[in-house]
């Protein structure tokens, strides 16, 4: 079947008319009976809800159109609204600022200095124990990446903590050196 488009149009229109008149609000001179065993007092709030509810499309625009807002809570539909929340209050001038937290330092030096060793014509070979590990260093090398040997003067060897670049002493152990 073959059908243009104002005959699509037609079929749609009937289709929902018939929706209407099939599932839509009964006329109000057919009341159905119901023999439920709902409380009598449930019946008639039933009864009463139905008799005063519209039963036809005008019916029931005429029931929107009575319907009232309250003028005073009108503004309020569309009110703005905020996020904003004040910053605290500033302190009072008696109180005292909080002190700053204290400047971090390096921890204490993890190695002892055993003592070093000097070959014909080569760098210083410096020996350095951890626990139970024995480190053999040049100046100018990192240790664990955390530590550069900088220097040896006067028997003691400069190291520098390199997260936050402090300088720190180690004094040989040993006698013989």
């Amino acid at each position: 079947m073959n059908l243009t488009t104002r005959g699509k149009w037609l079929s749609a229109i009937a289709a929902a008319v018939g929706a209407w008149v099939f599932f839509g609000p009964k006329d109000t001179d057919s009341v159905e009976v119901s023999h439920s065993a709902a409380h009598p007092a449930a019946r008639t709030a039933a009864a009463a809800a139905s008799a005063t509810a519209p039963r036809s499309l005008p019916g029931l625009l005429q029931a929107l159109a009575q319907r009232v807002a309250d003028p005073a809570a009108a503004p309020a539909l569309f009110a703005s609204h905020s996020w904003y929340v004040p910053p605290p209050p500033p302190p009072a001038p008696g109180a005292a600022a909080p002190e700053p937290p204290p400047k971090p330092v390096a921890p204490p030096l993890p190695y002892k200095l055993i003592g070093s060793y000097t070959p014909d014509g080569e760098k210083t070979v410096f020996f350095l124990s951890a626990g139970d590990k024995v480190f053999d260093v040049h100046v100018g090398e990192t240790l664990d990446n955390t530590y550069s040997i900088d220097s040896y003067s006067n028997g003691q060897l400069v190291l520098t903590y390199k997260p936050l670049n402090e300088k720190q002493q180690l004094q040989l152990t040993g006698t013989a050196q």
